[in-house]
């Protein structure tokens, strides 16, 4: 490739990366605190009850809400080129409501079981189904400022809402159970912040209550197969917890619902602000039929070359950061940290790799992909849990996600072939390689010394010292 363009291409996928980072900055400096407060509060009951509460939301979600605003983000430019954004709007709006009668019917239909099962009451079901309506309208207010490119209005409402949640649950947890305490402060944090873009983004489409069919159909015909495969992720992140939970093993819950929420708040900010940042770029390009395989292909790479010392870290240090950030009983996290920080940074790259199929509305094929490897995923929770205990967990959700890059990758669209083995595994060796002789070197200089503090100091000397060495040879590195 040209060396002035793939130049362009990595300024490109800088510059928006960076335009994000400082909010995502401060989300994940905030997980850092939150997330082990919450586990010192709460009792491994009170967190497996919450983690399953967590599980359920994600799901509701999923099926409710996330495809809805990926269809704001996927087809605005190409309603505001044809002056349809109203109807747009309109339908956009008529979808959401539909949504949510749906799963609240579904509540009514399901709760008791629900709660027999899971071990979870019908007030804090309820609460997390209420939940799901706020979140719904920030995740269409977000998809909003990315379209818009409103960074700092982002960082400022992340910063809001990590602020009340904590101030919030330290409000409500004297008079109620700590469980309900952090669902009303989610509630409360999320309703504030949703106000706050409300005022700010200064919405001026007329909306209307009537369906147009051609919009219906695209989105529908984006949307459904989008459904399937997010709820087959849903599967492959999340089972594992609540065959925890039926099998009435709360502390294991506990610690798989606590890795996974402690990894994924620290890593899947940073991890998914690359999407998050350039998806609006790559849709533009699409639309305008620009040529997008090398620019594409520049953004996997940097995916890899920005993020994976961030999973060594996890790799390396795990039972170091277990023992500075949790209490005793949650020591075996050291267990789980490699597992989940390898099949956040798996699940975060495939995220980039995919965009071929919204791009092309293909997304049946990721469907057909993902319920193959979604039915094979609970087979092999539900054999190697009851053998291996949070072990057999994490094998059988790294190697879920691995199957699904696996088949993905093999998928291929002309002029959307970004995913290039050659490339990305000389990419994925080299930045392996400065990961190892960055830890050594770090290894051989505190081996003597083991305390809290230089667990601190040897991450960040760390990380310091890999991009040292990125940037010193990125001639070498970045082609």
């Amino acid at each position: 490739m040209n060396e002035t363009v793939l130049s362009r291409n990595y300024n490109i996928v800088l510059k928006s990366f960076l335009s994000y980072l400082p909010s995502r900055i401060l989300v994940i400096l905030n997980a850092l605190l939150i997330v082990p407060i919450f586990a010192y509060f709460l009792t491994a009951q009170e967190m497996s009850v919450f983690q399953i509460g967590i599980g359920i939301l994600n799901f509701l979600c999923t099926i409710s809400t996330d495809w809805v605003a990926k269809s704001v983000l996927r087809y605005y430019e190409k309603y505001r080129y044809s002056n349809e954004l109203e109807k747009f709007f309109s339908n956009i709006m008529l979808l959401e409501i539909i949504t949510y009668l749906i799963i609240f019917a579904f509540y009514f239909i399901f709760k008791g079981l629900a709660a027999e099962k899971f071990y979870i009451s019908q007030n804090i079901f309820f609460m997390i189904l209420i939940l799901v309506v706020p979140c719904g309208i920030r995740q269409m207010f977000y998809q909003l400022l990315r379209i818009h490119r409103k960074t700092l209005l982002y960082t400022v409402s992340i910063i809001i809402y990590q602020i009340a949640l904590l101030l919030l649950f330290f409000a409500f947890s004297p008079f109620v159970n700590h469980v309900i305490s952090l669902l009303m402060a989610m509630t409360f944090g999320v309703c504030l912040i949703d106000f706050i873009l409300l005022f700010k983004l200064q919405l001026k489409e007329n909306l209307s209550l009537k369906f147009n069919k051609d919009i219906l159909k695209n989105v529908i015909i984006y949307a459904i197969p989008l459904i399937l495969t997010n709820i087959c992720i849903w599967i492959i992140l999340h089972f594992g917890k609540f065959v925890f939970q039926i099998n009435n093993n709360f502390t294991n819950t506990a610690l798989v619902g606590v890795a996974w929420y402690f990894v994924t708040s620290v890593l899947a900010p940073l991890f998914s602000l690359l999407l998050f940042a350039i998806f609006p770029i790559v849709v533009k390009k699409f639309e305008k039929n620009y040529k997008i395989k090398e620019f594409m292909s520049s953004v996997l790479n940097s995916f890899i070359i920005l993020f994976l010392p961030f999973v060594c870290v996890f790799l390396f240090y795990s039972f170091d950061i277990a023992k500075l950030a949790f209490k005793t009983e949650y020591t075996n996290l050291g267990i789980l940290f490699p597992f989940c920080a390898v099949t956040i940074f798996i699940h975060e790259f495939m995220k980039l790799m995919n965009t071929k199929y919204h791009l092309k509305n293909k997304t049946y094929i990721e469907t057909i992909i993902s319920l193959a490897v979604a039915v094979f995923c609970i087979t092999l929770y539900i054999i190697l849990i009851k053998y291996y205990g949070i072990l057999g967990f994490g094998i059988s959700m790294l190697s879920s996600i691995f199957m699904l890059l696996f088949f993905n990758s093999l998928v291929k669209f002309k002029e959307m072939n970004y995913f290039i083995p050659k490339k990305l595994l000389r990419c994925l060796f080299v930045t392996v390689l400065v990961s190892v002789i960055s830890y050594f070197i770090i290894f051989l200089l505190f081996f003597k010394f083991s305390n809290n503090i230089l667990t601190v100091v040897k991450i960040l000397l760390f990380l310091a010292l890999y991009y040292f060495i990125i940037v010193r040879f990125k001639k070498h590195i970045f082609v």
